[in-house]
């Protein structure tokens, strides 16, 4: 065999090798990848009145597991039945409720930490919980609509009965999250809760304040008949002895009514919600809730109040609004009228004690003992000239420390000395009387 014909057979024998090489066995094709959120699994509802707080946690993975999160939006969803729609339905014959636009996440953050604020942009962060508000309309009391199925029978065509439906009417809710391409994730958890008829609104809320904080008395709710409504009566001493029933007789079983929609049960109770004013003197906030947040009033009282009062601890200087809401069982009423007061400081500080003057050369020092108020800003020093009964400020300002050296005596002169007491309530603060006079000679 010639060089030349060696030469071809290797190449050809090379270039088999490497096709052998190159050819594989055909899997699967792969399906092409889709970031899609993972559904809402946490959702929760509350009514207060008309309005209803609903409250969803944002999804902060994909429906695979996989991280960062594609979202951009939660659309949540109202429908009101006494059954909630299929799955399949919800947004068909639900109602839009709220949009919560989402941020998407920096580069290299994959899930953010508990602690992170919203943005500036008003948008939410996944994984953390938002609220909405859906302020309930008189047709949202009314059945939804409902999709009927041309194809399906109806129970009674088939000789079944028809299955027992739920008489009290229910609002029902869903989220759904949608990527940032528009992509909708699975519909997820329902929260739902019952429209029974609300307890009467509680009347006429009166505020005042004085130095033990501000007090609230109203009006119960359903008036003086609604009061002694919730105040059982004590039970009543039979006059006569009942004799039992003949041996053998069974006495009858009075019959249920059907059940209706009714207001819940238990005793009225009262929530008190406050509105405080920012503080004028506090920054402003760096990070501020968008249009759609509408966190979840919390009331005053950590329990629910049986009595028709409440005090509050004021914060001086702000505006305080109240309302207050009967609740019967989980059923929150209407608000009250809402009344609004502003407390001011008016009580002066007392007067300092002890004053004494020590005379030395060119100068008279004053000592007094310090007062304890916490909104104490300082101390006015006041002196009268001799010949003079006045007494004129000698401190520009109030001093910080219970002392005083005056260098401006003249040597030989007597002068009379008093000292007042400042808070620090705005715009004008509360001075207190004089303490006792001292007089001295300077040297």
């Amino acid at each position: 065999m010639s060089r030349a014909r060696r030469g071809l057979r290797a190449c050809a024998l090379a270039a088999a090798v490497a096709a052998a090489a190159g050819c594989g066995k055909k899997g699967a094709p792969i399906a092409p990848m889709l970031r899609i959120p993972a559904a809402v699994d946490k959702i929760a509802a509350a009514r207060l009145g008309n309005d209803v707080y609903v409250t969803v946690a944002v999804p902060a993975a994909n429906i695979d597991q996989s991280v960062p999160v594609d979202i951009g939006r939660v659309e949540i969803f109202g429908y009101t039945g006494r059954v909630p729609p299929t799955r399949a339905r919800w947004t068909e014959l639900g109602d839009l409720v709220a949009t919560i636009p989402v941020a998407a996440l920096p580069e290299g953050v994959l899930k953010p930490a508990p602690t992170d604020l919203p943005p500036p942009t008003g948008e939410a962060i996944p994984g953390l919980a938002v609220t909405v508000l859906d302020r309930l309309t008189p047709d949202e009391f009314e059945q939804g609509r409902v999709f009927v199925d041309p194809r399906r029978p109806e129970p009674a065509a088939l000789g079944l009965p028809a299955l027992p439906q739920p008489t009290v009417m229910r609002r029902f809710y869903l989220a759904v999250p949608f990527s940032r391409r528009g992509r909708p994730g699975p519909p997820g958890a329902q929260a739902d809760l019952p429209l029974t008829p609300l307890p009467d609104r509680p009347g006429a809320l009166r505020v005042s304040h004085d130095a033990a904080g501000i007090q609230l008395a109203w009006e119960p709710a359903g008036g003086l008949l609604g009061f002694l409504l919730d105040r059982g009566l004590p039970p009543e001493q039979t006059p006569f002895v009942v004799p039992p029933p003949p041996a053998g007789l069974v006495a009858p079983v009075p019959v249920q009514p059907a059940a209706v929609e009714a207001l819940a049960a238990g005793p009225t109770t009262y929530n008190v919600y406050r509105e405080l004013a920012p503080d004028p003197l506090a920054l402003p906030l760096r990070n501020v809730p968008g249009v759609w947040a509408a966190p979840l009033p919390a009331p005053l009282n950590p329990a629910p109040l049986p009595a028709t009062s409440a005090v509050d601890v004021p914060a001086l200087g702000r505006a305080h609004c109240y309302i207050v809401r009967a609740q019967r069982g989980p059923v929150m009423s209407e608000p009250s009228p809402r009344v609004c007061v502003t407390p001011v400081d008016a009580a002066p500080p007392a007067p300092p004690g002890g004053l004494a003057a020590v005379p030395s050369e060119g100068s008279i020092s004053l000592i007094w003992e310090p007062n304890s108020e916490l909104d104490l800003a300082g101390y006015l020093v006041l002196r009268s000239e001799p010949g003079d009964a006045t007494l004129r400020q000698l401190t520009e300002a109030p001093i910080a420390e219970a002392r005083y050296r005056d260098t401006t005596v003249q040597p030989g002169r007597r002068y009379i000395y008093s000292v007042v007491a400042v808070d620090s309530q705005l715009p004008l603060p509360n001075v207190s009387a004089e303490s006792p006079r001292v007089e001295d000679t300077a040297r």
